[in-house]
């Protein structure tokens, strides 16, 4: 019978602490913005700015890919579907989600595509 009630008791502390999480959770959803820049979040939901991921570089969430990635291959003529086949890792509202960011930041995107190319030796 002991055994019973602890880990009962070991149950509904668990069950008190997902909860708490979703709570938490929620908060951030509903949150002003500055508590979901905080948190890495932006209006874009697929897209997320985290410091330990390309030095907070827009990405998509739950990759390593980022938004100039894409932006790249679209501006290079793939069309979206094209740019989902070439990457399979993501799916088509990915990819217009980081077009959508790229509309919305341009000189951002920009200034990461400017960064990240490659010098032409002639």
């Amino acid at each position: 019978m002991p055994e019973i009630i602890h880990e009962t008791s070991a149950m509904i502390a668990y069950l008190n602490n997902l909860e708490s999480q979703i709570h938490q959770l929620q908060g951030m959803l509903t949150a002003p913005e500055t508590t979901k820049t905080q948190a890495g979040l932006s209006n874009h939901p697929y897209i997320a700015k985290m410091d330990d991921i390309l030095d907070g570089e827009p990405v998509i969430v739950g990759t390593r890919t980022a938004v100039r990635a894409i932006v790249e291959h679209w501006k290079f003529g793939d069309a979206p579907e094209d740019i989902a086949r070439k990457l399979p890792h993501l799916r088509l509202s990915h990819i217009f989600a980081a077009l959508s960011y790229y509309d919305d930041h341009r000189d951002e995107i920009e200034h990461y595509i400017r960064l990240n190319q490659v010098p032409v030796d002639d």
